[in-house]
């Protein structure tokens, strides 16, 4: 984040909405009611009413989004990503500032690709917090162009390994790929032999293939590339 948010006053607007769309309750209910008491229109709208929200008409004034990048799951138990809803936001006029209590660099870095004009971590004070969003719902800059050049660059480079990632993972044969998912669970040559009951030479074959197709010498280097697939409920902020 940058310190643009603090070098100001920031002016208040009793009239410029601005909506929490976080799944913690605490957060979002304590962060409403400071910006209330800061004389802005705000409020809390719940995960399993997000679809609901972006389907609506565009309002007279669209605001800013405080929009958290995990959002669990909504009503029909699909998991919500935050960086997927950037687009709709914007295509409704909203401006969307991402918070995110974890250190997801890529959702971060997908989210202002899309068109997010910034991000503060949960994990800065409150009242830094606090300050950021009133700045941008107020109409400030929350982000240098030099930052927001560096995410987008942070962007293509998650992307690039990625599609680098699955072009290698797209070699392996449906059974390589669950050996090497067992491998990425613990399992040992022997008992993967057992579980498919077949020969230890077998999957010894099995394995040097599997390593071979991923450009690796170790099996730890395989299991290592497996975990650095994104999880599949963040799959479509990844993609574009």
């Amino acid at each position: 984040m940058s310190e643009l948010a603090g070098d100001r006053p920031v002016p208040v607007s009793e009239d410029y909405p601005v909506v929490i769309i976080d799944d913690h309750e605490l957060f979002s209910t304590t962060l409403t009611m400071a910006l209330r008491n800061e004389g802005f229109d705000a409020r809390t709208l719940a995960v399993p009413d997000i679809r609901l929200f972006m389907d609506r008409p565009t309002p007279h004034l669209a605001g800013l989004a405080v929009l958290d990048l995990d959002l669990g799951r909504d009503a029909e138990g699909q998991y919500l990503h935050g960086a997927d809803l950037v687009d709709g936001l914007r295509a409704a006029e909203w401006k969307v500032l991402v918070v995110s209590g974890s250190m997801d660099q890529p959702g971060i870095a997908a989210a202002i690709a899309a068109g997010a004009i910034g991000s503060v971590p949960k994990s800065r004070s409150f009242d830094v917090l606090l300050r950021t969003v009133m700045t941008a719902a107020a109409g400030g800059q929350v982000m240098t162009e030099f930052e927001h050049r560096e995410w987008l660059d942070r962007h293509r480079r998650y992307l690039a390994q990625e599609r680098e990632l699955s072009r290698r993972l797209a070699r392996l044969s449906s059974r390589e790929r669950e050996v090497l998912e067992l491998l990425a669970a613990g399992m040992r040559a022997a008992t993967i032999a057992e579980h498919f009951v077949v020969s230890m030479p077998t999957v010894r074959t099995q394995i040097r293939s599997l390593l071979a197709k991923l450009e690796v010498s170790s099996q730890l280097e395989a299991v290592a590339l497996l975990r650095q697939l994104p999880d599949p409920r963040e799959r479509s902020r990844r993609s574009s």
